[in-house]
């Protein structure tokens, strides 16, 4: 099986690795040579990896679904609107299989949470300047609007788990604020609720101003809210990476398509 990677940053080079950890030979296309891509995907793939700025994420989907390759997209699946309806009607017409790379989902800590548990309160912090090492933060998708950054989509992880354990959203209602220089003209700064249908309650706060990495869940268990902190290694990456191979070897659509990205991103956007 070969596998090609549009993106040549952190996490496309980390699929990179997981992929040959796993005897899947990798192709990274970086962005200067986007401008050649039909051509590098003439030479034959059997599963496409989009690891790009969050704006470009749906015109690079679009490639390889030209030629027909199982898509794995990294979160969020995209920033704007525009062409997500010709992308899904392309997806469902050739039948392929997608994912969107949602990676808490596959920590023990997220599947642990009891689905039917009442109350969550989520929360997700850290300061942007420490998040982004050996780099201008102010350059980075996060900073941007023109790339598709601000703290809502760019730690969509965070809602993604709460849709993922607890189904269909009755209503979300939240805050936005840029209450500081940290970004250029994103938000710096999400708080809300959402009131699912099997009426579980959950808030969530996300920023990119705590002074230290902070992100974990209080659950309502047995009449007392208890503190889970997240743990996160490469290991939820390797196992999203296998689970997403697996579904094609099996030709089975698994969880968290393309379709089921857009359904909870039309909440959002």
């Amino acid at each position: 099986m070969k596998a090609i990677i549009i993106g040549g940053g952190s996490i496309g080079k980390r699929h990179a690795r997981n992929l040959n950890n796993l005897n899947i030979s990798t192709r990274i296309v970086d962005i200067d040579e986007i401008h050649n891509i039909d051509n590098i995907l003439n030479k034959g793939f059997d599963i496409g990896l989009v690891c790009t700025p969050n704006i470009n994420h749906i015109e690079h989907c679009f490639k390889l679904a030209e030629h027909n390759l199982p898509i794995f997209c990294e979160k969020p699946f995209y920033s704007n609107t525009k062409g997500i309806d010709t992308l899904l009607s392309i997806v469902e017409e050739k039948k392929l299989i997608t994912m969107v790379g949602c990676n808490l989902r596959f920590t023990s800590e997220i599947k642990k949470i009891n689905p039917n548990s009442k109350y969550i309160n989520v929360y997700f912090g850290y300061n942007l300047k420490k998040w982004r090492p050996n780099t201008d933060y102010l350059k980075s998708y996060s900073a941007n609007k023109k790339l598709g950054g601000g703290v809502l989509l760019d730690v969509i992880h965070e809602l993604d788990y709460l849709y993922y354990k607890f189904g269909s959203i009755k209503n979300i209602s939240y805050i936005k604020n840029k209450l500081t220089d940290i970004t250029i003209d994103t938000e710096d700064l999400v708080v809300g609720r959402i009131e699912f249908q099997n009426g579980t309650i959950a808030d969530f706060t996300l920023n990119y101003l705590s002074e230290k990495y902070q992100r974990y869940y209080d659950i309502l268990d047995n009449e007392v809210l208890k503190r889970v902190n997240l743990n996160l290694d490469n290991q939820m990456y390797i196992n999203e990476i296998n689970y997403f191979i697996e579904c094609i070897k099996s030709n089975t659509q698994g969880m968290n398509s393309f379709k089921e990205a857009h359904t909870l991103l039309k909440k959002l956007t």
